[in-house]
């Protein structure tokens, strides 16, 4: 039988080092970017009922769930969307009006398909509840432009399309609904081949090819204006009309790295208008992704719009890394002191620690063992007090 102590899990990892220390200043970065913009810091369970996370009462499938002692089925956390919406509608004493709320959390989920892929997820994310309108879209995409900002992240794209065109767009092609859900299916697993056999039963070429280079093609304003021009007369046009004035709003203040995508979909099958995602070149997924999910509250016993987004903390520490966007660097000393310089190392140390050094104190038999070891673990020097003396000894680089 294998011994597992030694192992981790598959889809988990551990994190330490500068990797560790990149993700905490993006953590402390973010929500100051969040609380100064009103939103309030939440933190929900890590375990809840799995109603929580099943909606119209269907298991997601990618759920971490497990039996506690009393026989009731619960889930690790998998959507801090839907934590937050069962905290306010559980809640009756909340004030009514606008809520906003800011979390970082850990979520879990199982890939489609393993292949490597991550099975917990760090995020920090937004809510804003009971907000409505062009006001409330613009806000929230401008807070997740200004949080990129704010962690030295310059160089991104907005890809921004609509859930409720592509819905309204349906059916003016005259789509049913059961023919919808495998659309968005397919949409969502980019499977364009199966797609266009799909779509080749239920609607004439030029159609069928109209919805595949939408999902194929993206672009900027000049594209958005070619799908006006196309879908004039249809009801789905007032959608592309409201991306355009968002567009045109968000480019009013400085936001003009926005690229028109239709493809863009999620694992949360609850968007119901505009859905947005933040790119960054070399990595595999979005770095922040959201939308308007105004119906998700219904199944939690509140009518109440919402829209926010969440961050993924472990892609974005990734490319700060590779890219040396975010300095965690400090000097570090290695202190030893014989027993008579005890308390002199104490205090001196305290002093080096408020200039912001770092100093880690261990005991050596001698100097030359002490050099070995921080050359060894990345110390920039060694301090050693001795006969109520110190003196510094600077670290030769690997």
């Amino acid at each position: 039988m294998k011994n597992y102590k030694l192992h981790v899990s598959e889809g988990f990892k551990d994190t330490y080092g500068n990797e560790m220390l990149v993700k905490k200043e993006i953590e402390a970065r973010v929500l100051n970017v969040f609380e100064s913009y009103g939103y309030e810091l939440i933190k929900t369970p890590t375990l809840e009922y799995i109603d929580v996370y099943s909606l119209d009462g269907m298991q997601k499938p990618d759920l971490y769930n497990l039996i506690n002692r009393q026989g009731e089925v619960l889930a690790l956390c998998n959507d801090m969307t839907a934590s937050i919406a069962r905290f306010v509608c559980s809640n009756n004493s909340l004030a009514l009006g606008a809520k906003k709320y800011c979390y970082i959390a850990d979520t879990f989920r199982y890939p489609r398909l393993y292949q490597g892929k991550n099975h917990q997820f760090l995020q920090a994310g937004v809510e804003f509840i009971g907000a409505k309108g062009l006001e409330a879209d613009i806000a929230t995409i401008a807070l997740a432009y200004e949080t990129m900002r704010h962690c030295n992240v310059c160089d991104f794209t907005i890809h921004l399309g609509s859930s409720s065109f592509l819905s309204q767009l349906f059916k003016d092609f005259g789509i049913e609904e059961e023919s919808r859900k495998e659309i968005y299916s397919l949409i969502d697993s980019k499977d364009y081949v199966t797609l266009r056999g799909l779509l080749s039963k239920t609607l004439n070429e030029d159609k069928a090819s109209f919805l595949i280079d939408l999902m194929l093609k993206c672009g900027r304003l000049k594209y958005l204006e070619n799908l006006i021009k196309e879908l004039d007369g249809m009801s789905s046009l007032n959608e592309l009309l409201y991306l355009k004035d968002l567009y045109n709003q968000l480019n009013a203040l400085g936001i003009s790295n926005i690229i028109f995508d239709f493809s863009i979909y999620s694992y949360a099958e609850y968007y119901t208008g505009i859905i947005f995602s933040f790119y960054v070149e070399g990595a595999k997924k979005s770095v922040i992704s959201g939308g308007r999910c105004d119906k998700l509250f219904k199944h939690y016993g509140k009518d109440l719009e919402d829209i926010g987004f969440g961050l993924d903390i472990d892609v974005l520490a990734s490319y700060c890394l590779s890219n040396h966007l975010i300095d965690v660097t400090h000097k570090k000393y290695l202190s030893i002191s014989d027993k008579e310089s005890f308390i002199l190392e104490h205090k001196e140390n305290i002093h080096l620690r408020e200039k912001g050094i770092i100093v880690s104190e261990v005991k050596f038999e001698s100097i030359e063992l002490a050099l070995d070891y921080a050359k060894e673990n990345g110390f920039d020097a060694v301090i050693e007090y001795k006969n109520l003396e110190s003196k510094l000894w600077e670290v030769e680089k690997c």
